[in-house]
């Protein structure tokens, strides 16, 4: 009687956990490695954002406009180019909460490579993939910051 409760525990676990498998696999939400075309328009690949120009509105915005819009379909003509993404900063939970920007410099002399959060830079891109960011922090706003060192991070 004991081997067949413990098997039917057993079998039961099993089929809750295929149930549960079986959920996980078809919910799109959880991006499960199922690439659709559904998904693949809402996700970005880190390969599109490392080298990415990042532009800076350079003029007063309406903060509220500024929360209230999640990204931008194109490079507006009177931002001003500042810098690219030069590496992606992830939490130990798997958020993006900012990236690695290099600012400044010419020619990559003088340049800075500093954190932005990512509540201060909207994503610019169209359905071709061509992506780029757009900061509301100034060139100056940024230079000031910390740089980051090579090794930091680990």
């Amino acid at each position: 009687m004991k081997r067949i409760t413990v098997s039917a525990l057993a079998l039961t676990m099993a089929t809750a956990g295929f149930a549960a498998a079986d959920t996980h696999l078809t919910d799109q939400r959880t991006y499960s490695g199922i690439v659709s075309p559904e998904v693949s328009q809402n996700t970005l690949r880190a390969e599109a954002m490392i080298d990415a120009d990042i532009y800076t509105l350079e003029r007063a915005y309406d903060e509220n406009e500024w929360f209230d819009t999640n990204y931008y379909g194109a490079v507006d003509t009177d931002w001003e180019e500042i810098g690219e993404v030069e590496d992606i900063v992830v939490s130990r939970d798997g958020r993006i909460v900012g990236l690695v920007a290099e600012i400044g410099g010419w020619l990559d002399i003088g340049d800075e490579d500093v954190i932005i959060d990512m509540n201060d830079v909207r994503i610019v891109g169209d359905d071709l993939g061509d992506i780029a960011f757009v900061t509301r922090l100034s060139e100056e706003q940024l230079e000031s910051r910390q740089e980051v060192d090579e090794a930091w991070g680990w």
